[in-house]
């Protein structure tokens, strides 16, 4: 059985500031809780950490030696795939020294795992064939494989004799949610399960909250973030959290989330203006008549 932590939208932000505008948690206040959980020495051994992206706020190199330096501090091998948040250059050279390989795909035993880039919505062509990044790659919200990492996937799949595959994203699919929606990407990676059915499922983040959901016959894991953690349902925040996986050798995947109760943080209802800029004007107005009165 392979065991791994996930954790997602650090948001890591330069000292003196919060992620998302000021609006944020403590990145390093909530990191510190997470890391005394999740890496404690009485929790169960560990053999990967992935972080599935949006490490840092601004994608500035300040903020990735703040990123490194607390990253540093986990006891695992890592592995990290970027985020809209993190920009191609200062992600390279901040961060992704700290994996455990450069390789973004990787076996072990049974499990191929693939670390994909889904921030193809954020890219502009450099003119020389490639691609470089949107100055607005952070309000790129939607995810995207494009067709250069698609092929990509495809090939890591093809080339491994592993019995099963696990797809790691920052974006999940499926999520319907105003803003972190786009169909042509939900197109993409459905098209991509159907083609590879030795995929068991994707972990995600991005969303910043837990939920496993089904899409295509297959589940989404997304993990929830360091900062502003939502649930959906309720309109409520949520404290800082990751989340744990076991994968077992006849292609199972369990897991389940850990959040980080604490005063620091706690369980509120959001504003009605902010459910308005997550629903939607119309949404909003369904939303206010049909909910219990408090």
């Amino acid at each position: 059985m392979i065991r791994v932590v996930q954790l997602s939208d650090t948001h890591f932000a330069q000292d003196g500031h919060r992620s998302h505008r000021g609006f944020g948690y403590d990145t390093d206040a909530a990191f510190a809780a997470v890391h005394e959980r999740a890496f404690g020495p009485e929790r169960e051994a560990i053999d990967y950490v992935v972080i599935t992206g949006d490490v840092v706020d601004n994608g500035l190199d300040v903020e990735y030696e703040k990123a490194s330096a607390h990253l540093r501090t986990i006891p695992h091998a890592l592995r990290l795939t970027p985020g809209n948040h993190d920009f191609h250059e200062p992600f390279q050279r901040g961060v992704m020294p700290l994996s455990a390989t450069q390789d973004r795909a990787f076996e072990c035993d049974n499990w191929l795992f693939v670390l994909a880039d889904s921030n193809h919505n954020g890219k502009v062509p450099d003119g020389d064939g490639g691609w470089v990044d949107a100055e607005d790659r952070v309000e790129k919200a939607g995810g995207m494989l494009g067709p250069h990492e698609r092929a990509w996937i495809d090939e890591q799949i093809a080339a491994s004799d592993a019995e099963h595959v696990w797809i790691w994203v920052h974006h999940p699919p499926g999520m319907h949610i105003k803003g972190f929606t786009v169909s042509a990407y939900d197109n993409e990676i459905a098209e991509l399960l159907e083609a590879h059915d030795r995929i068991r499922g994707i972990g995600a983040g991005h969303v910043h909250t837990d939920a496993i959901r089904e899409f295509a016959e297959r589940a989404v894991h997304v993990c929830p973030a360091l900062t502003i953690n939502l649930d959906y349902e309720t309109f409520t925040l949520l404290p800082p959290g990751f989340r744990r996986y076991r994968f077992h050798p006849d292609g199972r995947v369990d897991s389940e989330c850990e959040l980080i109760d604490d005063p620091r943080w706690p369980r509120r209802r959001i504003p009605s203006l902010g459910v308005r800029y997550l629903l939607g004007d119309e949404a909003w107005r369904e939303w206010r008549t049909s909910r219990p009165k408090r």
